[in-house]
């Protein structure tokens, strides 16, 4: 096993083991996941209304495995008609992102090649006809979005109905979850950093708090979170091909 030590700023995953860390582990690669989120769930009322009626819909837009539970609360409590949904052009970014949803809610999408927002869009333009599809796109969402998406695909003629379905914080426990890693294994040589947001909560405590020393190596998921990461003034060394756990692998054993 390398003797490098890598630290996955993410999300905590719902499942009992995390894809990420077991990828790295099956390398020999020694990582620690800290949850820099925390998320609240938002607007129930306005996207259970979009959901119960499908037919004033072409599909749904997915861009975060979070944006899949909001949707499969509401399916929880309402038991509105998937079925109808399922023959939609259904989207979603990136590989974790089109799996949750496919197990979830049973939906076959398109997209799940796609490294970021702007890919998804070429993937949803060359896929349609903007002339035949008349409604819009329901496209659930955090109160970060950058309105990638919103932007270019109304550009190309194609209609969104953008609902802010999740909120996210910093989560509470993360500064003191840094410092007992610092303590027992001492700092990491290389970060990952899975979200814009996970760079904007954590990077005022690694650069004024704990890691004035030594500036880790930092890799991002993608393009979005690679412009948070050089905002925030820290080491960039490597953007990962696509938000998977194959990519990011890649990306950290560049950097051994």
């Amino acid at each position: 096993m390398t003797s490098k030590t890598v630290l996955l700023l993410k999300a905590a995953d719902d499942s009992s083991s995390d894809p990420y860390f077991e990828k790295l582990h099956e390398a020999g690669i020694s990582s620690t996941v800290i949850p820099t989120l925390e998320f609240i769930f938002v607007n129930d009322e306005i996207l259970k209304n979009s959901l119960l009626c499908p037919e004033n819909f072409s599909g749904i837009i997915f861009t975060s495995p979070r944006t899949v539970q909001a949707v499969h609360r509401i399916f929880d409590t309402t038991g509105f008609d998937i079925s109808k949904w399922q023959k939609k052009m259904n989207y979603a970014v990136g590989e974790a992102t089109s799996k949750l949803a496919a197990s979830l809610l049973q939906l076959d999408l398109l997209g799940e090649e796609a490294g970021s927002s702007e890919e998804l869009c070429k993937v949803i333009s060359s896929s349609v006809d903007c002339d035949k599809f008349v409604e819009p796109f329901l496209f659930p969402c955090s109160q970060k979005s950058n309105d990638t998406i919103l932007k270019i695909l109304t550009e190309s003629g194609l209609q969104v109905k953008k609902v802010i379905c999740y909120k996210t914080e910093s989560n509470s426990h993360m500064k003191e979850n840094l410092e007992r890693l610092i303590a027992e294994k001492g700092i990491p040589d290389i970060i990952v950093f899975f979200s814009p947001s996970g760079v904007e909560f954590s990077s005022k405590i690694i650069n004024e708090s704990l890691w004035k020393t030594k500036q880790p190596q930092c890799i991002a998921i993608g393009p979005t979170t690679e412009q948070a990461i050089k905002k925030a003034n820290m080491n960039l060394c490597k953007v990962a091909k696509k938000p998977n756990p194959d990519s990011v692998l890649e990306a950290v054993k560049s950097l051994l």
